[in-house]
């Protein structure tokens, strides 16, 4: 990757997991208690600095809800990095991870880079999701598994950062990397996405 090389991040969970927040946090450090719902899809963009190189980091914000579960899944196809978030405090938005990971698998493969998140690790009082569930969770798709609070920042910057990481990694080993297949597919005029 060269310098200023833009990545895509999806952020992808159901709604009201905090995707929003998350995103708000890690690009602006701010924190509020409800956004709007999120509809179709938003992005927000940071420039970040690794190993003296700069890097333009597009996170898109992705609609939770079933009605817009296309437009989610059309984000995976741009992204270079997925970084799927359940609610520690609601249990269905841990098991709704398994379909999430399958349209992942579907749609990039196995490989792809991808971050599991336990968000509102500061709700400890009212948790439906034990942190090892996550974590075995994360094992079984062996991929990295973080807990995150938006409110207090614990663990957004590192999550990030460490997703960046493996995308860049996956592109120093990998020739037909998920960037340059995603420039091909931009000069394809018979491409929809």
């Amino acid at each position: 990757m060269s310098e200023n090389e833009k990545i895509i991040l999806s952020v992808l969970g159901n709604s009201g997991v905090g995707k929003t927040s998350f995103i708000m946090k890690f690009t602006d450090n701010t924190f509020q208690e409800s956004y709007l719902a999120t509809y179709g899809i938003d992005f927000k963009t940071k420039y970040v600095n690794i190993n003296n190189n700069k890097y333009r980091v597009d996170l898109y914000d992705t609609a939770g809800q079933e009605r817009f579960r296309s437009i989610s899944i059309n984000s995976i196809r741009m992204s270079d990095g997925v970084i799927l978030i359940y609610d520690i405090t609601n249990e269905s938005s841990y098991e709704n991870i398994s379909t999430w990971m399958d349209n992942i698998y579907d749609i990039k493969g196995k490989g792809f880079p991808v971050i599991i998140i336990g968000n509102k690790c500061d709700k400890e009082e009212e948790r439906q999701v034990p942190k090892k569930k996550g974590e075995e969770l994360a094992k079984r798709y062996k991929i990295t598994f973080f807990e995150t609070s938006n409110k207090i920042g614990t663990n957004i910057e590192e999550t990030v950062l460490k997703i960046i990481n493996q995308i860049i990694e996956n592109n120093i080993r990998d020739t037909d990397n998920s960037i340059k297949l995603r420039r091909n597919r931009a000069k394809d005029k018979n491409s929809c996405c």
